[in-house]
């Protein structure tokens, strides 16, 4: 059995504040982000190994962990034609659509990757992190990849906040959910 600790990445240093969507825009992480990634490393059992998505904002929460393997497949959904956009701008040019995700944000992006898609990709990383770690260890990625994976589970579909650690064990070939998985 394998401790898997599932983080989705610190909070990023958005330009102007201003929120936005996500996908594949590489963003670093704030000093909120910075100061978030320096308190989990503190609580975080002892691991094995770090994987983090290529992504800064990723990569800068796995290193205050440890020195991180970077798998490809962990990144972010790609965001399609929403990606890199204020949601100020997202409601204005695609309002229709902005109003139907506050109902189903599981609705497709336009341009963007498919649900099914990013899941098979983040996936196969998971099992490639079983492969390559000789013991517990992390996992660092993003809210919309993470949030399919824990759905395949058997959890929720929601995204964990900036920095949340969902607890998973792996046995017999299997990623299960630990009791009390969720925590800041």
């Amino acid at each position: 059995m394998k401790r898997v600790y599932l983080i989705r990445h610190g909070l990023p240093d958005f330009p102007q504040g201003q929120r936005m969507c996500l996908g594949r825009t590489d963003l670093p992480l704030s000093r909120e982000g910075l100061a978030q990634a320096a308190s989990l490393a503190e609580s975080l059992p002892p691991v094995t190994a770090v994987f983090s998505s290529p992504l800064r904002r990723a990569v800068q929460t796995a290193l205050a962990i440890g020195a991180p393997r970077i798998l490809p497949d962990l990144q972010e959904l790609s965001a399609g034609d929403w990606d890199g956009l204020t949601f100020t701008r997202i409601r204005e040019q695609y309002p229709r659509l902005y109003a139907a995700r506050g109902e189903n944000p599981c609705l497709p992006l336009p341009g963007g990757e498919p649900d099914e898609e990013g899941l098979a990709r983040f996936s196969r990383a998971m099992e490639q992190a079983v492969s390559l770690a000789p013991g517990d260890f992390a996992v660092v990625a993003h809210g919309g990849v993470i949030r399919l994976f824990l759905g395949s589970l058997g959890l929720p579909p929601q995204k964990p906040g900036y920095c949340e650690v969902v607890a998973l064990t792996y046995t017999n070939g299997k990623f299960t959910i630990q009791e009390d998985a969720r925590h800041a």
